[in-house]
């Protein structure tokens, strides 16, 4: 009886040391450190955010965080907040300070400054080459993640980062309206004279409502990426991005006495004629999307893209009277600004192998695409070439301006030799100093001098 006694005690203990030794390899896989990764991103918010109109709850950060951390168990993630105001400095200061590991962008000639050429970390990973790069995203996405200015041309064909949407904008009417004033509406690819000639007609006192109605609203900004529909820009490619070997015979010349451009500043400022008096200013458009509204055509893509919360909320009396359509487009068939957003290594990044594997999780994973596009980048389209198993392609207002882009983007190697300048212009010619052929003389005088001043900093 004591040898059993004794057994059993024996086993007991056994058991006892073997439970707690599982249980201590247990805890010590479970409780196994994870490295931080810090994301600098544009106007991220922490806590989630309600739509004051729609309804709809936007997830904060926090489910950005749990999501990447679940595709990557090796990592802790967290986020810092770049707010709009100043973001290009406030996001220089955070990637070169150390402050994060990794930095959201648009199409910005800082990159060459603030990242690592992803290049280098394709060259060591099997598992996504260049040519992965390659497969993987659609050709206006590569172009534009592909480095090209001539701000820094040794660095020409540099990959900074990856890609994971492109911007889709598109302009808007009030279907209702020009009901109101027997107008019939636009078509989906109208031209700056179909809808100048619409912005005209429905200025003035509303024929059914007696109230004051103006057939457009356009502002400055942005008024630069319009004018690529216009036709008033010329695509260069450039292989080494030497500004030296830019064509100005062809591609700067043409704007003296360019019937295009000249068009163009005389449409925008009978388009001027036809907005509200705050235009300008950034006020008078305060009932867009309203059942006051008193606008026709809206062309500001900022005020536009808060359509797409109603999109997603399914509301019917925003979605069947106020209609988007596409921006518009010349003989070039190209429109708009080709924004491209991406998440790139900053070169501060003591953890830059995991970094890599972050970045190709958020621009390559569906599951974290889907939670995107849901909550993180409403309104844009995908930069993947396969869109199956995303959401956001089931909708066909997003499909349909997903195929646009393919197609419509304008595809140059560097548009700042002609945006800084052009910016100038439309700041005078908004507000009454310059007449159309003063505009056109602006453009074509500053273009000339931002040339010259960049040739003499290039030092050739």
């Amino acid at each position: 009886m004591k040898k059993i006694i004794s057994g059993i005690v024996i086993l007991t203990v056994v058991l006892s040391l073997g439970l707690a030794s599982c249980s201590k390899s247990s805890s010590s896989e479970t409780s196994e450190p994870r490295t931080p990764i810090s994301i600098a991103w544009l106007n991220m918010k922490p806590n989630d955010t309600i739509d004051p109109v729609t309804g709809i709850t936007y997830k904060g950060s926090y489910a950005f965080k749990e999501l990447l951390e679940k595709k990557i168990p090796e990592v802790s993630i967290s986020f810092v907040a770049i707010p709009n105001e100043n973001w290009i400095q406030k996001m220089e200061t955070t990637l070169t300070t150390g402050e994060a590991d990794i930095g959201w962008y648009t199409n910005q000639i800082q990159a060459s400054k603030w990242f690592v050429d992803s290049r280098t970390m394709m060259a060591n990973d099997p598992a996504f080459t260049e040519a992965d790069f390659e497969k993987t995203f659609t050709e206006p996405a590569k172009f534009y993640t592909r480095y090209h200015t001539f701000d820094d041309p040794k660095n020409t064909g540099a990959i900074y980062g990856l890609p994971y949407d492109i911007g889709a904008y598109y302009i808007m009417y009030d279907k209702k309206l020009l009901e109101d004033w027997g107008i019939t509406p636009p078509s989906q690819t109208a031209t700056f004279d179909e809808l100048l000639a619409i912005a005209q007609k429905t200025t003035g006192i509303n024929p059914k409502t007696g109230k004051q109605n103006y057939g457009t609203y356009i502002q400055p900004r942005w008024s630069e990426w319009l004018g690529v529909g216009a036709d008033i820009y010329h695509a260069i490619s450039i292989p080494d991005m030497d500004i030296n070997k830019l064509d100005i015979a062809k591609d700067v010349e043409y704007i003296k006495d360019s019937p295009e451009v000249l068009k163009y500043f005389t449409i925008l400022q009978e388009l001027i004629k036809c907005a509200p008096p705050g235009a300008v200013t950034q006020t008078g458009a305060e009932n867009w999307l309203t059942p006051d509204n008193n606008i026709a055509v809206m062309f500001d893509t900022s005020k536009t893209q808060a359509y797409y919360s109603y999109v997603v909320a399914n509301d019917k009396s925003v979605m069947d009277r106020f209609i988007p359509i596409y921006l518009p487009k010349g003989k070039q068939n190209v429109s708009g600004f080709p924004e491209v957003h991406h998440v790139a290594i900053a070169q501060t990044s003591k953890n830059q192998e995991l970094a890599w594997k972050v970045i190709k999780t958020i621009a390559t994973d569906k599951d974290v695409l889907n939670l995107i596009f849901t909550n993180y980048a409403l309104g844009n389209v995908p930069a993947l070439a396969d869109t199956s198993g995303l959401e956001i392609m089931k909708d066909k207002f997003s499909n349909d301006r997903y195929q646009e882009r393919l197609t419509s983007t304008f595809i140059t190697d560097d548009y700042w030799y002609w945006r800084g300048p052009i910016q100038g212009v439309f700041s005078d010619l908004y507000v009454g100093k310059l007449t159309p052929e003063q505009a056109r003389a602006k453009f074509y005088n500053d273009t000339v001098k931002w040339i010259s001043d960049k040739k003499l900093q290039s030092g050739k």
